[in-house]
């Protein structure tokens, strides 16, 4: 087996019988550099389904994880909720609407078809072929650099902004859960994840300037709400909170004076665990069960079941 230093890309042959674990830490002998191999192969098994599969009454959840300001852990919460959900017996699919694909790339699926090649398929058996198994229960519809063409190819037709969900419907009720990953941006993805949806988890850190962002969505599900007649709902998760931090407390107890109905309990804390897990392209919460963050998104998917079920 080659195993490869992230730091300095040295290579190492290693022989297999040398280690019995398919996950384990190395330390590199030329830069001293400790890093992570996996040695799971990956897993891109298509889900494949049928019509008769399509069960049209099933009860589903579609949930759009956003914030106008990057940075704030959109793509993490996606990732490990997901996973925790699935610790709970749920069939769970992450859809990557973002162009950046950072979901795709994390979960080793970055430069397969995407939604943009969704369009154009009849057929739901097509459909489904383009989402991929990533661990057990969990699946992912993938994004790519076309998607960037979604919003000319679009924006000029009626309803653009029910595209997704009109696309989701046809696959949803396959599954229990149906997290949708957004760009920090309020346009046409976010807009038709927030329609496609019955629920948004506005992630945000405790500072300033995510602050204000949190406040920008509020506003554009308002918008929706008045324009639309969209009934949507949503709770504010605090991400990467540090509540040793000065700053970090008198913001988060602004957050909950201003948005007293719309906060989860739980709070996700900074854990360089969620950063080592997605150099393995793995969710935190199989990577490392005891890690901090492994249990607070735990606790945020017992969060969600109790209050959307």
């Amino acid at each position: 087996m080659i195993i490869v230093c992230d730091q300095c890309k040295t290579r190492f042959r290693l022989e297999d019988s040398a280690v019995n674990r398919e996950i384990f830490k190395a330390r590199c002998a030329k830069c001293h550099h400790i890093f992570v191999v996996d040695r799971r192969p990956p897993d891109e098994t298509p889900l494949v389904l049928q019509e008769e599969q399509i069960l049209p009454d099933a009860n589903y959840k579609i949930l759009t994880i956003c914030n106008q300001k990057g940075g704030v852990a959109k793509t993490s919460t996606c990732i490990n909720l997901g996973a925790a959900l699935t610790l709970h017996g749920k069939r769970v699919l992450l859809v990557d609407f973002d162009v950046q694909a950072n979901l795709s790339d994390q979960l080793g699926v970055s430069g397969k078809r995407s939604f943009y090649d969704v369009l154009s398929m009849e057929s739901t058996s097509e459909l489904s072929k383009v989402i991929l198994r990533v661990e057990p229960n969990l699946f992912c519809l993938p994004s790519n650099n076309k998607m960037a063409l979604l919003p000319k190819n679009c924006l000029s037709k009626k309803g653009f902004e029910r595209i997704l969900g009109e696309h989701l419907r046809r696959v949803a009720s396959f599954f229990d859960y149906v997290l949708i990953d957004t760009p920090p941006s309020l346009d046409f993805f976010t807009i038709n994840a927030l329609m496609a949806s019955d629920f948004a988890i506005i992630t945000t850190q405790a500072e300033y300037l995510a602050l204000k962002g949190v406040g920008h969505v509020e506003n554009i599900i308002d918008v929706l709400r008045q324009k639309t007649g969209h009934q949507l709902d949503y709770k504010i998760l605090i991400n990467m909170y540090e509540p040793e931090n000065t700053a970090s407390q008198a913001v988060c107890r602004a957050l909950k004076r201003r948005y007293p109905a719309h906060i989860f309990a739980t709070e996700v804390t900074r854990d360089v665990k969620v950063q080592e897990s997605q150099i393995l392209r793995s969710s935190v919460i199989r990577y490392d069960p005891k890690a901090s963050a492994s249990r607070q998104y735990l606790a945020l998917a017992d969060e969600i079941l109790r209050f959307q079920t």
